[in-house]
């Protein structure tokens, strides 16, 4: 099976507790499975942008390092900056002989197909001007932090789930923290779409929902549409 399919995913860190007008800010995007890493994704097919504190959307270049892509960005503006990934995974159909590549149309026998689309999200903070957020940023599947800040040990995080704008209700927030490929808890959202989990220990987390719609399929190319959206939260101490 392939990794995109059995469940990897990509998310976004950086190594700075606080930046600052001026800065030069780095991001990697990182591939793998609840931050472990394991392999990279293809350049060719991701897309990258940056949303201001004054919610100025601009594209971010994307280059290709030694383990991970890289997002680079000089912030102008004090406030929290959104960094906004989407990749696009592909179509991949498995038949009585497996797993392929490429649309349902491709191949006979064919048992199921789906279109694996991801999008990842990172919250950079920028000197110590206004901290608001705005928390939507129009993804098809997102995770939007609320009353967003810098976490402690300890403390909850509230996360509301939204799908194609709405609330997503009875959706699954997996978090990990440490890189070691497991799990460290997941929570349920409720009616509003909101689920809170407690952050246990310190460094850094990812939290990621993943949703199949069959309501996306496209006759003769894929069935349903496998989308995954993948909040980090650096820094927690």
């Amino acid at each position: 099976m392939p990794d995109i399919v059995r469940g990897h995913e990509i998310w976004l860190e950086h190594d700075k507790l606080h930046a600052h007008a001026g800065d030069t800010v780095e991001c990697k995007l990182f591939l793998g499975h609840n931050m472990a890493v394991d392999g990279m994704a293809d350049i060719k097919n991701v897309k990258a942008a940056l949303f201001d504190p004054a919610n100025e959307r601009r594209d971010l270049t994307v280059d290709a390092g030694d383990d991970c892509l890289i997002l680079r960005f000089d912030p102008v503006l004090d406030g929290y900056h959104t960094v906004a990934v989407e990749y696009d995974a592909g179509i991949y159909t498995v038949t009585d002989d497996g797993w392929h590549r490429g649309p349902k149309s491709d191949y006979e026998n064919v048992k199921r197909s789906g279109y694996y689309y991801q999008y990842a999200r990172l919250i950079v903070s920028v000197g110590h001007g206004s901290k608001e957020l705005n928390p939507m940023i129009g993804d098809e599947l997102e995770i939007v932090p609320i009353d967003f800040r810098h976490y402690h040990a300890g403390e909850a995080i509230e996360l509301q789930v939204m799908y194609d704008g709405a609330a997503l209700a009875g959706a699954v927030i997996d978090a990990a923290s440490g890189g070691d490929g497991n799990d460290a808890v997941s929570a349920t959202t409720d009616s509003d779409g909101i689920a809170a989990i407690k952050l246990d220990k310190s460094g850094n987390w990812m939290f990621k929902v993943r949703h199949t719609d069959p309501d996306k399929g496209v006759e003769n190319r894929y069935d349903e549409k496998v989308i995954t959206a993948v909040l980090s939260v650096m820094a927690v101490h």
